[in-house]
């Protein structure tokens, strides 16, 4: 890790030319804490027309996953803390179950690579990680005790390179890397400066990579050398600084930073300002923790806790409110987004349709975003949008938007406790909906 002292500043920036909207936070977990084999026909035939037994009355799609316009898999979650990964090799005709087991405490991370070769890691204490070289048919577990055994974060860009964030026992975080698949793994220290925290860690190549971080000021990590060495790059505030919530300054408050790679040099992040609490007045806020983000603002009566959307690329929720007080006007948390696409060398901010629905992208500039009924397109990594036009799709699950080519994309949606997830072969000029298997009757 370098110095702070040493840590770069950005000269190279936009301005905010209009007022913030509340966006998604774009973060990710899959809840899943043990695995078991079992045969494809023992809960339910995944023939869509005859299924054999009866589903669980509600069920979550939690991950889509396709390398191929025909080829990709699925994760549901099941109750009351359950799992399982669904594979179809003819663009949704038909599904058969490969691999099911018991939710757990942080959740796992599913990648898959090419139509053969996949890697899923368990999250959170007793850690695992579970490859296959045959398309999921057969799956390979090896324990993860490396670093204490506690993952908070997995990511691969490929079958070889990979990286775990873990929680020793007694030093703190630390960030390991494997460039053999798993086999070894090398130490590579904390991410962050002593006073940060590190939730996830994603990379864009071999090389480049970004985390998810909590700090006192607007700062992301980036990685240019596979994560031996980490800069922290102070973020541009919106024109006249970051803005007052509930009449307390963010600038004297904590910050949740989330960057993710969009493609090539390609990063968007997301920052979640939280200004300090203030006595008993409506003031502040205090950050809870990640996964998922929650964020706990005070309405003069009682706490009220945020609970924000995972959205990228795992586990897809709304933000909600627990435990709300009295007073209906109480401002929501702020989030800003800003996009680079040299890497985070310059930052513009974004603002996407609408608060809600998903985005997904094709390259660093061009970007989709699709909402209930509505889709827009943007051609400079989301500072623009064209005008929305209506399509004839559902609202689809935050972050689940994803390109196989310019052509082929999918994303997933939720219809009441039906799974279904949706899909397009020209553009998205016309998108079919596939239903996932559904309950048997009786």
């Amino acid at each position: 890790m370098e110095s702070e002292d040493e840590l770069p500043s950005l000269s190279n920036v936009s301005r905010v030319p209009r007022a913030v909207t509340i966006i998604v936070v774009s973060i990710f977990t899959i809840a899943v804490a043990g695995i078991a084999y079992m045969n494809p026909g023992a809960w339910f035939d995944l023939n869509r027309s005859t299924p054999t037994e009866k589903l669980p009355i509600s069920y979550q799609l939690a991950a889509v996953d396709f390398v191929t316009p025909r080829v990709g898999w699925v994760v549901m979650e099941l109750p009351p803390h359950d799992f399982a990964v669904l594979r179809t090799a003819d663009a949704g005709e038909t599904w058969t179950r490969q691999i099911a087991g018991l939710a757990g405490q942080i959740g796992e991370y599913v990648r898959f690579f090419d139509p053969s070769r996949g890697v899923l890691v368990l999250l959170g204490p007793q850690a695992a990680i579970y490859q296959t070289g045959d398309g999921g048919g057969t799956w390979s577990r090896h324990e993860l005790t490396v670093g204490g055994g506690y993952v908070w974060s997995a990511d691969f860009v490929d079958a070889s390179h990979g990286w775990l964030l873990v929680q020793g026992a007694t030093e703190g975080q630390s960030l390991l890397r494997t460039e053999d698949g798993g086999t070894t793994w090398t130490g590579l220290g904390n991410p962050v400066v002593y006073s940060d925290w590190a939730y996830r860690v994603v990379f864009a190549n071999p090389r480049d990579g970004w985390l998810y971080s909590q700090s006192t000021g607007a700062y992301v990590y980036k990685s240019n050398d596979g994560g031996s060495t980490w800069v922290r790059i102070a973020l541009p505030a919106p024109r006249g600084g970051w803005p007052s919530v509930q009449g307390g300054l963010i600038s004297t408050g904590e910050f949740f930073v989330a960057a993710h790679p969009t493609q090539g040099a390609g990063v968007v992040t997301t920052v979640v300002g939280v200004a300090s609490r203030n006595g008993r007045a409506r003031v502040g806020g205090v950050l809870l923790g990640y996964p998922p983000l929650r964020i706990s603002t005070y309405d003069g009566g009682r706490p009220i806790i945020n609970v924000y959307a995972d959205v990228g690329p795992y586990r897809y929720s709304s933000i909600e409110r627990v435990n709300p007080g009295p007073l209906v006007d109480t401002a929501p948390v702020k989030q800003f987004h800003l996009s680079s696409v040299d890497g985070g060398i310059s930052w513009n901010p974004i603002f996407t349709p609408s608060s809600f629905g998903a985005v997904g992208y094709i390259d660093a500039s061009n970007w989709w975003w699709i909402g209930s009924g509505a889709a827009a397109t943007s051609s400079d990594a989301g500072v623009t949008w064209t005008e929305t036009r209506n399509l004839g799709v559902p609202a689809p699950l935050p972050g689940s938007l994803q390109f196989v080519d310019s052509d082929h994309a999918w994303f997933g949606a939720m219809a009441g406790t039906r799974p279904l997830v949706e899909t397009t072969d020209d553009g998205g000029v016309r998108w079919t909906m596939i239903l996932l298997p559904a309950v048997a009757p009786g």
